[in-house]
Protein backbone atom coordinates (compact mmCIF):
# COMPACT_ATOMS: atom_id res chain seq x y z
CA UNK A 1 0.00 0.00 0.00
CA UNK A 2 1.39 3.51 -0.63
CA UNK A 3 2.17 5.43 2.02
CA UNK A 4 0.38 8.70 1.80
CA UNK A 5 2.65 12.01 1.68
CA UNK A 6 0.57 13.65 4.51
CA UNK A 7 2.29 10.94 6.74
CA UNK A 8 5.75 11.46 8.22
CA UNK A 9 8.30 9.36 7.57
CA UNK A 10 7.95 5.68 10.21
CA UNK A 11 9.76 5.56 13.33
CA UNK A 12 11.21 2.95 15.15
CA UNK A 13 9.26 3.64 18.77
CA UNK A 14 6.49 5.45 19.52
CA UNK A 15 6.53 5.74 23.23
CA UNK A 16 3.37 6.41 25.53
CA UNK A 17 3.92 7.99 28.99
CA UNK A 18 0.90 9.26 31.23
CA UNK A 19 2.22 12.24 32.16
CA UNK A 20 5.09 14.22 31.04
CA UNK A 21 8.48 12.54 33.12
CA UNK A 22 6.84 9.21 33.11
CA UNK A 23 9.18 7.64 29.79
CA UNK A 24 12.15 9.52 30.98
CA UNK A 25 12.06 8.41 34.23
CA UNK A 26 11.17 4.52 33.49
CA UNK A 27 12.82 4.22 30.00
CA UNK A 28 15.10 7.14 29.85
CA UNK A 29 18.44 4.74 29.18
CA UNK A 30 16.65 2.59 26.11
CA UNK A 31 15.63 5.75 24.56
CA UNK A 32 19.47 7.07 24.94
CA UNK A 33 20.60 3.97 23.35
CA UNK A 34 18.22 4.75 20.47
CA UNK A 35 18.79 8.15 20.06
CA UNK A 36 23.00 6.64 19.62
CA UNK A 37 21.86 4.42 17.18
CA UNK A 38 20.33 6.94 15.33
CA UNK A 39 16.81 5.69 15.22
CA UNK A 40 13.93 7.92 15.16
CA UNK A 41 11.77 7.72 18.44
CA UNK A 42 8.52 9.86 19.27
CA UNK A 43 6.85 10.22 22.23
CA UNK A 44 3.26 10.68 23.32
CA UNK A 45 2.01 11.72 26.49
CA UNK A 46 -1.25 11.29 27.80
CA UNK A 47 -2.02 14.31 29.96
CA UNK A 48 0.04 17.60 30.56
CA UNK A 49 0.85 16.58 34.50
CA UNK A 50 -1.45 19.77 34.95
CA UNK A 51 -2.59 17.65 38.64
CA UNK A 52 1.29 17.67 39.58
CA UNK A 53 1.77 18.43 43.21
CA UNK A 54 4.54 20.05 42.57
CA UNK A 55 5.46 23.28 40.20
CA UNK A 56 3.16 24.87 37.22
CA UNK A 57 1.87 23.65 33.99
CA UNK A 58 4.49 26.38 32.39
CA UNK A 59 7.08 25.17 34.21
CA UNK A 60 6.16 21.45 33.35
CA UNK A 61 6.01 22.57 29.52
CA UNK A 62 9.37 24.14 29.85
CA UNK A 63 10.81 21.10 31.80
CA UNK A 64 9.06 18.80 28.96
CA UNK A 65 10.89 20.74 26.01
CA UNK A 66 13.99 20.09 27.52
CA UNK A 67 13.58 16.46 28.20
CA UNK A 68 12.84 16.15 23.96
CA UNK A 69 15.65 17.98 23.16
CA UNK A 70 17.89 15.60 25.27
CA UNK A 71 16.34 12.55 23.79
CA UNK A 72 16.38 13.88 20.30
CA UNK A 73 12.81 13.11 19.77
CA UNK A 74 11.48 13.43 16.12
CA UNK A 75 8.04 14.54 17.79
CA UNK A 76 6.94 15.03 21.09
CA UNK A 77 2.72 15.44 21.52
CA UNK A 78 -0.09 15.26 24.06
CA UNK A 79 -3.67 13.66 23.77
CA UNK A 80 -4.65 16.53 26.59
CA UNK A 81 -6.81 14.01 28.46
CA UNK A 82 -7.58 15.22 31.95
CA UNK A 83 -4.61 14.79 34.62
CA UNK A 84 -5.86 12.18 37.18
CA UNK A 85 -8.94 11.15 34.71
CA UNK A 86 -7.30 9.52 32.20
CA UNK A 87 -10.34 7.04 31.38
CA UNK A 88 -10.29 4.35 28.60
CA UNK A 89 -13.26 6.15 26.52
CA UNK A 90 -14.01 6.07 23.02
CA UNK A 91 -12.19 9.02 21.55
CA UNK A 92 -8.99 8.29 23.71
CA UNK A 93 -8.89 4.55 21.89
CA UNK A 94 -9.26 6.49 18.61
CA UNK A 95 -6.50 9.40 19.16
CA UNK A 96 -3.90 5.97 20.18
CA UNK A 97 -5.24 4.12 17.29
CA UNK A 98 -4.64 7.21 14.99
CA UNK A 99 -1.10 7.91 16.59
CA UNK A 100 0.03 4.82 15.70
CA UNK A 101 -1.33 5.04 12.05
CA UNK A 102 0.10 8.16 11.94
CA UNK A 103 3.78 7.39 13.06
CA UNK A 104 4.04 3.62 11.66
CA UNK A 105 6.16 2.80 14.53
CA UNK A 106 8.03 -0.76 14.33
CA UNK A 107 7.80 -0.98 18.35
CA UNK A 108 4.69 0.74 20.69
CA UNK A 109 6.28 1.43 24.21
CA UNK A 110 3.54 1.39 26.69
CA UNK A 111 3.33 1.92 30.58
CA UNK A 112 2.50 -1.34 32.65
CA UNK A 113 -0.94 -2.11 33.05
CA UNK A 114 0.16 -3.41 36.85
CA UNK A 115 0.77 -0.10 38.10
CA UNK A 116 -0.89 1.50 41.40
CA UNK A 117 -1.25 5.24 39.31
CA UNK A 118 -5.02 5.25 37.97
CA UNK A 119 -3.87 7.16 34.85
CA UNK A 120 -0.73 4.75 34.19
CA UNK A 121 -3.10 1.44 34.63
CA UNK A 122 -5.87 3.43 32.25
CA UNK A 123 -3.45 4.35 29.36
CA UNK A 124 -1.80 0.90 29.17
CA UNK A 125 -5.25 -0.06 28.63
CA UNK A 126 -5.84 1.92 26.20
CA UNK A 127 -3.05 1.36 24.45
CA UNK A 128 -3.37 -2.27 24.43
CA UNK A 129 -7.06 -1.76 22.86
CA UNK A 130 -5.10 0.79 20.07
CA UNK A 131 -2.41 -1.35 19.50
CA UNK A 132 -5.17 -4.18 18.23
CA UNK A 133 -7.20 -2.12 16.55
CA UNK A 134 -4.60 -0.26 14.82
CA UNK A 135 -4.15 -2.89 12.37
CA UNK A 136 -8.26 -3.45 11.84
CA UNK A 137 -8.87 -1.01 8.40
CA UNK A 138 -12.76 -0.55 9.21
CA UNK A 139 -11.84 0.61 12.91
CA UNK A 140 -11.75 4.34 13.91
CA UNK A 141 -8.34 6.06 13.12
CA UNK A 142 -8.75 9.64 12.23
CA UNK A 143 -9.31 7.96 8.74
CA UNK A 144 -5.52 6.71 8.33
CA UNK A 145 -4.67 3.67 7.17
CA UNK A 146 -4.08 0.45 9.28
CA UNK A 147 -0.74 -0.18 10.74
CA UNK A 148 0.63 -3.33 12.26
CA UNK A 149 3.79 -2.42 14.18
CA UNK A 150 6.30 -5.84 15.53
CA UNK A 151 5.56 -5.74 19.28
CA UNK A 152 4.12 -3.83 21.95
CA UNK A 153 6.34 -3.41 25.17
CA UNK A 154 5.52 -2.56 28.38
CA UNK A 155 8.14 -0.50 31.05
CA UNK A 156 7.48 -0.62 34.34
CA UNK A 157 6.35 2.37 36.81
CA UNK A 158 5.31 1.73 40.38
CA UNK A 159 5.21 -1.72 40.65
CA UNK A 160 7.65 -4.96 38.59
CA UNK A 161 6.28 -8.40 37.56
CA UNK A 162 8.40 -10.46 36.04
CA UNK A 163 10.15 -9.12 33.30
CA UNK A 164 10.56 -10.59 29.79
CA UNK A 165 14.12 -8.51 29.27
CA UNK A 166 16.29 -6.32 30.32
CA UNK A 167 18.30 -3.14 28.44
CA UNK A 168 21.93 -2.82 29.36
CA UNK A 169 22.09 0.94 29.75
CA UNK A 170 24.78 1.51 31.40
CA UNK A 171 26.50 3.69 28.88
CA UNK A 172 24.08 6.30 28.94
CA UNK A 173 22.95 6.06 32.91
CA UNK A 174 24.73 9.34 33.61
CA UNK A 175 23.31 10.81 30.67
CA UNK A 176 20.00 9.24 31.93
CA UNK A 177 20.66 11.04 35.13
CA UNK A 178 21.03 13.89 33.74
CA UNK A 179 17.46 13.67 31.30
CA UNK A 180 15.67 12.58 35.14
CA UNK A 181 17.15 15.77 36.21
CA UNK A 182 15.00 18.26 33.23
CA UNK A 183 12.42 17.35 35.38
CA UNK A 184 13.34 19.72 38.26
CA UNK A 185 10.53 20.65 39.86
CA UNK A 186 9.13 17.18 40.08
CA UNK A 187 11.96 16.01 41.52
CA UNK A 188 12.29 18.94 44.23
CA UNK A 189 15.45 20.28 42.13
CA UNK A 190 14.12 23.27 41.57
CA UNK A 191 14.78 25.03 45.38
CA UNK A 192 11.40 25.89 45.82
CA UNK A 193 8.89 25.33 48.13
CA UNK A 194 6.31 22.41 48.13
CA UNK A 195 4.96 18.97 49.50
CA UNK A 196 7.56 15.93 49.38
CA UNK A 197 5.84 13.49 47.23
CA UNK A 198 7.36 10.39 46.25
CA UNK A 199 9.99 11.56 43.61
CA UNK A 200 10.94 14.90 45.59
CA UNK A 201 11.83 12.91 48.64
CA UNK A 202 15.55 13.44 49.44
CA UNK A 203 16.31 9.36 49.14
CA UNK A 204 14.22 9.15 45.76
CA UNK A 205 17.73 9.76 43.59
CA UNK A 206 19.38 6.88 45.23
CA UNK A 207 16.42 4.64 45.30
CA UNK A 208 16.36 4.97 41.93
CA UNK A 209 20.15 4.17 41.28
CA UNK A 210 19.36 1.30 43.27
CA UNK A 211 16.62 -0.07 40.86
CA UNK A 212 18.58 0.04 38.10
CA UNK A 213 21.50 -1.31 39.41
CA UNK A 214 19.74 -4.13 40.72
CA UNK A 215 18.50 -4.93 37.56
CA UNK A 216 21.73 -4.42 35.80
CA UNK A 217 22.86 -6.84 38.13
CA UNK A 218 20.77 -9.28 36.92
CA UNK A 219 21.91 -9.45 33.38
CA UNK A 220 26.07 -8.94 34.67
CA UNK A 221 25.80 -5.07 34.07
CA UNK A 222 26.11 -1.74 36.18
CA UNK A 223 22.45 -0.61 35.68
CA UNK A 224 19.64 -2.49 33.58
CA UNK A 225 16.15 -1.25 32.42
CA UNK A 226 13.17 -3.99 32.60
CA UNK A 227 10.88 -4.21 29.91
CA UNK A 228 7.41 -6.99 29.26
CA UNK A 229 5.90 -8.66 26.34
CA UNK A 230 3.16 -10.86 25.79
CA UNK A 231 5.29 -13.29 23.93
CA UNK A 232 8.05 -15.79 23.26
CA UNK A 233 10.84 -13.84 22.04
CA UNK A 234 13.38 -15.17 19.11
CA UNK A 235 16.73 -15.76 20.21
CA UNK A 236 18.89 -15.49 16.55
CA UNK A 237 21.89 -15.80 18.29
CA UNK A 238 21.85 -18.10 21.63
CA UNK A 239 25.64 -17.66 22.06
CA UNK A 240 25.69 -14.10 22.19
CA UNK A 241 22.59 -14.02 23.87
CA UNK A 242 23.52 -16.36 26.55
CA UNK A 243 27.66 -15.03 26.47
CA UNK A 244 29.18 -13.88 29.97
CA UNK A 245 28.85 -10.77 30.86
CA UNK A 246 31.68 -9.77 33.54
CA UNK A 247 31.66 -12.18 36.27
CA UNK A 248 27.91 -12.97 35.74
CA UNK A 249 26.72 -15.92 34.23
CA UNK A 250 22.69 -15.57 32.53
Amino acid sequence: MAVSPALPEPVAVLAFGPHPDDVELCAGGWLLLLKRARERVVVVDATRGEAASRGTPATRAAETAAATAVLGLVARESLDLPDTRVEATAQAVEAVTAAIRRWRPRIVLSPCREDRHPDHEALAGIVRRAYYLATIGKAAGGGLPPHRPEALVEYFGHLEPAPSFVVDISAVWEERTRLAACYASQLGLDGQAGPVTNIASPDFARRLEARYAYWGARIGAAHGEPYRVDRVLAVDDPLAALRKRGHAVL
